[in-house]
């Protein structure tokens, strides 16, 4: 089944012989898709000399999304909640003087991602893993995060210990399905693991690499995004941070108040000559990688082009608009800085 990722324009396209018009029913659900569509698109042809029709589904999947919290921890794999990402079917009808015929029909699985310019149309990302870089470093202290992955039938993964070399494998189920699975087994904690997802016959589809790293001198932060595969991702950042606030009010002139006493008016001076109101605050942090390789430029741009993002477990947005993509030929300890606002009031302000 093909992916549709809705940050990027997804394009249907009609153009047969002899048509008129032509039309796109799109079925979009969690779970069932319903008998009639919810959205139905049509137009007529350009010209008789140009008969194609297109049709950007993209924006209309992407409504169907939302990333409002990040997988819970734990060893086993869990069903990816269904609000996380969109069941799509799309029928496919030209237009021949007043009659529609079906074309024919489509499903795909639709995620809040995006391709880049570089990779021209939309395209599949492919299934079996929805974190693209595959060497990642985590504090053994701290959960390390989840991997999603969209999978056939008696799909199983396989972690093995960086250390000992000792094999563990997780069945994920006869169905087909789309399961977030830890980066690193408890037992792994210590000594990390790589990942390996088997298909039905055995065979490795994908792998990934996580390594442990022990930070005695810094309080690391914990970034999770949604990254360019519309799945929930986690970093690190290991090396000093820097909190700041700020405060923003609005300011006005006080109307002083006079008293009269033996003829003589005079005003408290502890009043003062202006006051302010709505006064509240904004938090935000500077945080750094650490040494990374230069390959680390990947996650440094999903985390830059994401929309959703949490630090602590407390939601933020980028305020780092750009950044140099450090090349390990000119920078020999590649190092990145990043500024980051908390959304939201200090003082609870929510109605």
């Amino acid at each position: 089944m093909a992916n549709i990722f809705t940050r990027s324009p997804y394009i249907i396209r009609i153009a047969e012989s002899g048509q008129n018009g032509s039309k796109v029913e799109l079925f979009i659900s969690a779970t069932t898709f319903s008998v009639s569509p919810q959205y139905t698109l049509s137009k007529l042809i350009p010209a008789s000399n140009n008969i194609e029709t297109l049709y950007d589904i993209s924006s209309y999947i992407q409504e169907y999304i939302s990333h409002d919290a990040c997988s819970t921890s734990g060893d086993a794999q869990a069903v990816t909640p269904t609000n996380q990402y969109a069941n799509v079917r799309v029928k496919r009808y030209k237009l021949v003087s007043s009659t529609y015929t079906l074309l024919n029909t489509v499903d795909y699985k639709a995620f809040n991602g995006y391709g880049y310019y570089e990779d021209n149309v939309n395209f599949d990302l492919g299934d079996y893993g929805l974190n693209g870089y595959p060497n990642h470093y985590y504090l053994p202290t701290e959960y390390a995060g989840k991997i999603r992955i969209n999978v056939g039938a008696n799909f199983t993964v396989r972690y093995t210990n960086l250390s000992t070399g000792t094999p563990t494998t997780l069945v994920l189920g006869a169905t087909a399905n789309v399961f977030d699975i830890p980066r690193v087994r408890t037992a792994n904690v210590n000594d990390g693991n790589t990942v390996e997802v088997l298909n039905a016959s055995s065979v490795s589809q994908a792998s990934y690499s996580f390594f442990p790293i022990e930070e005695c001198k810094y309080t690391p932060v914990i970034i999770d995004f949604v990254n360019r595969y519309g799945a929930w991702q986690r970093e690190f950042f290991f090396k000093a941070s820097n909190d700041t606030l700020s405060v923003e009010n609005t300011e006005y002139n006080l109307m002083q108040t006079f008293t009269t006493t033996s003829n003589v008016t005079t005003y408290n001076a502890l009043e003062g000559q202006r006051e302010t109101f709505n006064t509240n605050g904004k938090k935000s942090i500077k945080v750094n990688t650490g040494w990374v390789y230069e390959n680390w430029k990947d996650v440094l741009k999903e985390i830059m082009l994401s929309e959703r993002i949490l630090i602590d477990n407390k939601p933020a947005k980028i305020n780092t608009k750009s950044t140099e993509l450090f090349k390990s030929i000119n920078t020999k300890q590649i190092n990145y800085s990043l500024d980051f606002e908390f959304t939201y009031d200090v003082i609870n302000s929510v109605i």
